[in-house]
């Protein structure tokens, strides 16, 4: 027996940016989108949301973060952007994220 059904609430539905966020060629393309993004970018993308508690500069740390993890080459251009990103704390888990890539090429 099965509980499921399909989404009947619009309010509940995945943001356009999220609906490739679950596999796993997703979560870096996901990854690499929050570091693109602006001010704007993010105050539109989030609109009524939750998630604009955290703030933009947060997402990019953690994106750093994911990007370290599971990067790729593809990955270090977006990386080296955000090595002179206002925050400290984006530069430095940015050049984190290249080293590990560097290091720990993919198989």
């Amino acid at each position: 027996m099965s509980f499921a059904s399909d989404l009947r609430e619009p309010a509940f539905a995945a943001r356009e940016m999220f609906l490739d966020a679950g596999s796993r060629d997703g979560t870096p393309a996901l990854a690499r989108e929050l570091l693109m993004m602006d001010d704007a970018d993010y105050a539109a993308s989030f609109k009524g949301s939750a998630i604009k508690r955290a703030k933009l500069w947060m997402l990019k740390r953690n994106a750093c973060v994911v990007l370290g993890n599971v990067g790729t080459t593809e990955d270090l251009a977006v990386l080296e952007a955000m090595r002179t990103h206002d925050h400290a704390i984006i530069r430095e888990h940015a050049a984190w994220a290249i080293a590990r890539i560097g290091r720990h090429p993919p198989p």
